[in-house]
């Protein structure tokens, strides 16, 4: 009897650690001084660390999915937890999707309103500001969503669907109005795509996971090129898991194995790598989803050290 009441109360503590109200809840830190900056010197810096949204004690499970909004809201989708955290500009995060999500790995923010990929259910499920389920897609809409990008231009939510190797759009009220795809190795085909991002003139960039590759298609849906392959090398992918492409065209993708964010320019040349395994500031275990938010500031969820790390872009050419 004293055990299960103790165990019950445990069980009550970790679920109150991870409700809104809670003081361990992730909450953006910023670096105190000067942080690490890519490449090392005497190279001149191209990137700097900036900070990152994490808590002392239980915050993240294991942050997979991260979205930033135009007025600096920024989205963790949390597997690990069954949550969505939602970061109010310095606010601490609150969790949203409790008992609506089932696997939560990526996430997309337009103004109120929060997209979520629940992967093992199978759909995508959007939010009001209040957390409450808005809709969710049809059970044949998607197999398995993985990452999403908006087309805020056309209103279209792009989403990577890994098991029907493809990309599907959804409107904004969930119904699937376009697919490209299908499986192999050719141009406009995947094989397990697993993130999607929207670049400059409406392109379509998708991270074709097991095809070690990044295609990128023109708004139509027309493929126009691609870069990458597998290696264990600079410019080669290993385990990408992770896609965002800035303003200006440049591509950044992590990779797991790598524990690095390789950044391309819009030919796919590489630029610089930044990061390497480790638990300090601007080190990386098994990163995997990527943003890009105002002022071109790249953010990283950094899933096993269970924290999102933030970098901002100093001068041109990355």
């Amino acid at each position: 009897m004293r055990l299960a009441a103790v165990t019950a109360i445990a069980a009550a503590v970790v679920a109150a650690s991870l409700g809104c109200g809670s003081v361990r809840a992730p909450a953006y830190r910023a670096a105190e001084g000067p942080g690490p900056v890519w490449p090392s010197p005497p190279a001149r810096p191209r990137v700097a660390w900036s900070g990152e949204y994490a808590a002392r004690g239980r915050g993240y499970v294991r942050p997979h999915g991260v979205g930033v909004g135009p007025e600096g809201r920024v989205c963790v989708a949390d597997p690990g937890a069954r949550v969505v955290w939602l970061h109010d500009p310095g606010r601490p995060g609150r969790a949203v999707g409790r008992r609506h999500l089932v696997s939560p790995i990526d996430c997309v923010l337009l103004g109120d309103r929060l997209f979520v990929a629940d992967s093992a259910a199978g759909s995508v499920v959007a939010f009001d500001a209040r957390g409450e389920e808005l809709w969710r897609t049809a059970a044949d809409a998607i197999e398995r969503p993985t990452g999403m990008a908006l087309d805020r231009n056309r209103d279209r939510l792009w989403v990577a669907d890994a098991l029907g190797h493809r990309i599907v759009a959804l409107d904004l009220e969930g119904r699937r109005v376009a697919a490209i795809g299908g499986r192999g190795s050719g141009p406009g085909q995947f094989n397990y795509p697993i993130d999607v991002a929207v670049g400059p003139r409406g392109r379509l960039f998708v991270l074709d996971a097991m095809n070690f590759r990044v295609q990128i298609l023109d708004a139509a849906g027309t493929p126009v090129s691609s870069f990458g392959f597998a290696g264990d090398g600079p410019g080669t992918f290993s385990r990408p898991r992770g896609l965002g492409v800035d303003g200006e065209g440049r591509i950044f993708v992590a990779d797991a194995l790598f524990d690095n964010v390789q950044i391309f320019d819009p030919e796919g040349r590489l630029l610089l790598a930044v990061g390497r395994r480790g638990r300090g500031p601007g080190q990386f275990w098994m990163p995997a989803g990527v943003a890009i938010g105002p002022e071109g500031r790249l953010f990283v969820a950094d899933a096993y050290n269970h924290r999102v790390q933030v970098f901002r872009m100093l001068g041109e050419g990355a």
